[in-house]
């Protein structure tokens, strides 16, 4: 299946994980992608602080990195990185992968929360149906 960028979502670049923290700590986000290589720190340092910090914990983490050992994707994927996509072979169909996965897991994301928020109200919904 191929995949088409749209016009419904917005990117935010930032040049290293000092800006990006900076960024999602004051700013909300759908999807955090990441490189491994990059200035100051590298990605699976990056993807810890934000596993550690509740505020933002739980925004899905896509690596997108031509440079990554198969021992490095198997520690990010087991510190809470969603997907990994490799930067090799046909850029097209890099930013298809790349698309489709941003599009499927802010869709998770969503459907995750409205599901919370329904949860948390069905209690005020029986009492008020009372």
């Amino acid at each position: 299946m191929e995949w088409e960028a749209k016009d419904d979502f917005e990117i935010v670049n930032v040049l290293s994980v000092e800006k990006a923290l900076e960024k999602i700590e004051n700013e909300y986000f759908d999807v955090v992608v990441s490189d491994y290589n990059m200035p100051g720190m590298n990605g699976l340092a990056f993807l810890e602080v934000v596993r550690q910090n509740s505020k933002y914990s739980d925004i899905p983490f896509i690596f997108f990195s031509g440079t990554m050992a198969p021992e490095l994707v198997e520690a990010a994927l087991k510190t809470g990185a969603e997907k990994h996509i490799t930067k090799v072979g046909d850029p097209s169909m890099q930013c298809n992968l790349l698309t489709q996965a941003i599009y499927e897991l802010a869709r998770e994301k969503y459907a995750t929360r409205l599901g919370s928020t329904i949860t948390a109200l069905e209690p005020h919904a029986v009492l008020h149906s009372v």
